[in-house]
């Protein structure tokens, strides 16, 4: 009896050691190992991405590394190897940034792309295809978001936040958001249904609770985030540059008048599909920093101009 009654005592307290409340934190330092290594590494989706010291758009002078992924390249999360980690119970917490919003951008693919269903940014909005979109637009090109999606076992209620605010409220009645047999999550991926609803841009932190965040604990995190790790009370401040001639052909220059007088700025020029091809320094207040495109194919692409916390972001024609 002693014995049964000890094997009982152990498998009650496993049982609630595999049930507890667990996470499971990516920070991108370098690496897509969880932190802990009790988690499974991340998988790369289409082409790799590179790691990079970014200036996070909300901070003055701090940098963190993040992980870059180029449009319709990201991220996947194996579910089954982690034990069915993510059930119908969790929080799914993201620092992410899209580098263009025209129309739908794919956040988190539950259904392994076989399906138009999921998490998107839709021209700055939030969306949960097809079934709700947010009123307004709190997400922003070029600059890095706060996500969170939670889901409770109970009610299937799904809520999506951003800067630990409720965008997306509903009753998720058709599982739409729960891992199918594949048994894997993906980010920033588009599906294989419709085309083009991809973006490339960055991401520094994901992490992954077996357990829906409550409003309180998402709040706490995003002061937390802000205040400790990325500064986010200290607000990026939005700048003009103005790039000419544009169209160009055989150059390009940028007038740095914005920027403060003798202070460096980094320039950094992106292709559509979200990769650096060109990277330089000026000296803010100057009217001709010249831009290198002599050698760059004919295109759309992205100029972003930093210094401190003054940012600037134009788009240049190469022709």
């Amino acid at each position: 009896m002693r014995k049964i009654f000890t094997l009982t005592i152990f498998s009650i307290f496993f049982a609630f050691i595999a049930n507890a409340q667990q996470v499971l934190y990516y920070n991108f330092e370098n690496t897509l190992q969880e932190s802990s290594v009790s988690g499974p590494d991340l998988t790369v989706l289409g082409e790799t991405g590179v790691f990079e010291i970014a200036t996070l758009n909300e901070i003055s002078q701090q940098t963190k590394t993040v992980y870059r992924f180029v449009k319709n390249s990201g991220l996947q999360f194996n579910n089954a190897a982690a034990g069915n980690f993510i059930g119908d119970n969790y929080t799914i917490e993201i620092y992410f940034v899209f580098d263009e919003l025209s129309s739908w951008k794919r956040v988190v693919d539950w259904k392994n792309r076989k399906t138009d269903w999921g998490a998107y940014v839709y021209n700055g909005e939030l969306n949960f295809y097809n079934i709700l979109y947010s009123e307004e637009a709190p997400v922003i090109e070029g600059e890095f978001t706060y996500y969170v999606i939670t889901r409770t076992a109970e009610n299937g209620q799904v809520l999506i936040y951003t800067d630990a605010q409720v965008k997306i409220d509903f009753i998720d009645n058709g599982g739409h958001a729960l891992v199918d047999e594949d048994g894997v999550v993906n980010f920033f991926q588009d599906d294989l249904v419709v085309g083009n609803e991809a973006s490339s841009g960055s991401i520094a932190m994901l992490k992954l609770y077996n357990y829906p965040l409550q409003q309180t604990q998402i709040t706490e995190n995003w002061n937390a985030l802000g205040s400790q790790v990325f500064g986010i009370n200290d607000p990026v401040e939005r700048v003009p540059v103005m790039v000419y001639p544009n169209p160009a052909a055989l150059a390009a220059f940028a007038d740095l008048a914005s920027f403060d007088q003798g202070k460096e700025v980094e320039i950094r020029l992106f292709n559509s599909d979200g990769r650096m091809v060109y990277q330089t320094t000026a000296t803010g207040g100057n009217m001709r920093a010249e831009i290198g495109i002599s050698l760059l194919p004919p295109g759309m692409y992205l100029l972003k101009a930093k210094q401190g916390n003054k940012m600037a972001t134009s788009k240049i024609t190469v022709r």
